[in-house]
């Protein structure tokens, strides 16, 4: 296994041959994988799991390269901090410490407490040091890897989905509870957002489903909603307005159950983003792997936002987490093993 440099473009064709590549299958018992991460070079991948486990790898060889065994205090949510060989992660039981982990040696470099639940939620500045994250203890916190003292608090209701845009300037909470998304400066973040986005109720006809992720693109005018149900959303990041929802996938409604009937724990986002923000990818419970352009929503008519599938993929597994390589051409999906996917046509 080879990964390309995404210095090439992401074409109709070429999405369209994604193609499983390699099957690692690292974490114990079968356990459900919660977060999957790449560093910024694209050269390497985390994962999270209930196995209470992080294993890393080799994206750009496809192959398993360590083995971080959390069982004291668990894991998930794991994150890379702008230093590959670093990462932070949130405790899943003993209590509810972001831990800020050396992966070279494996000793913790600092801890980060304050949350009196569990977090839900962790994002990483794009561009320095600042992260985010949200609690079922109703609150927001923002940190800096450089200390160990919260930053800056806010109180919110849970569960809260947390994202950056690429600038590293604004970042958006959403609000599944209030079916909104809400932009703050990070510089200001103790005042009121500047900008707060109703999902229209005429939008969303039924029982709300879930939410799973929001996301911006990499261009940061596109703001994107994933759900558990049969509909996600595009907003305009500048004005709120609802460009697309995206439909004809499979829901995750009816799926979020372990084999044994237990409730699974909500994982990080089954839908992404490509690298260059043109497509966007989403997994399902019933083995597939659902293409979108976002290209064509300009195009679509004021009466019907519907966006369809440009392409179906099948997959060895069902898929509750994705996430794109920001630098090679490389797709990572995840259940209870880690797929990496790579086109088979050869990027122009």
């Amino acid at each position: 296994m080879s990964a390309s440099s995404t210095a090439l473009a992401f074409s109709t064709d070429v999405v369209k041959s994604f193609k499983p590549s390699k099957l690692l299958n690292y974490h114990k018992d079968r356990k459900q994988i919660t977060s999957i991460d790449f560093d910024d070079t694209g050269a390497y991948c985390i994962t999270s799991a209930e196995d209470e486990s992080i294993q890393l790898y080799d994206a750009k060889l496809g192959k398993h390269s360590k083995s971080i065994q959390s069982k004291k205090y668990g894991a998930s949510l794991v994150r890379f901090t702008h230093h590959a060989t670093n990462c932070i992660y949130a405790s899943t039981k003993e209590d509810d410490t972001i831990r800020y982990l050396s992966l070279h040696d494996n000793k913790y470099i600092r801890y980060f407490k304050g949350h009196k639940a569990t977090v839900d939620a962790l994002e990483v500045s794009p561009l320095n040091d600042v992260f985010l994250s949200a609690s079922s203890d109703n609150s927001i916190r923002l940190w800096d890897l450089r200390s160990s003292t919260c930053q800056g608090f806010m109180r919110t209701v849970a569960p809260s989905f947390l994202a950056f845009d690429p600038t590293a300037v604004l970042f958006s909470i959403g609000s599944e509870v209030a079916s909104e998304v809400a932009l703050y400066d990070v510089r200001n973040f103790d005042k009121q957002p500047f900008s707060t986005f109703k999902i229209p109720r005429s939008s969303r006809p039924g029982p709300p489903a879930a939410w799973d992720k929001i996301e911006f693109s990499n261009t940061g005018k596109l703001i994107l909603i994933g759900t558990d149900g049969d509909t996600h959303y595009l907003l305009d990041s500048f004005t709120g307005e609802l460009k697309a929802k995206l439909v004809g996938h499979t829901s995750f409604t009816n799926a979020n159950r372990n084999a044994d009937g237990s409730p699974r724990k909500r994982a990080t986002g089954h839908i992404s983003f490509t690298a260059d923000g043109r497509f966007v990818f989403a997994g399902s419970p019933d083995k597939k792997i659902f293409i979108w352009d976002t290209s064509r929503i300009d195009s679509l008519p004021d009466n019907d936002l519907s966006l369809h599938p440009i392409k179906i993929l099948d997959s060895q597994a069902p898929t509750s987490l994705l996430a794109f390589n920001p630098s090679f051409m490389l797709l990572a999906t995840a259940d209870v093993a880690l797929t990496f996917w790579l086109p088979e046509m050869k990027p122009e």
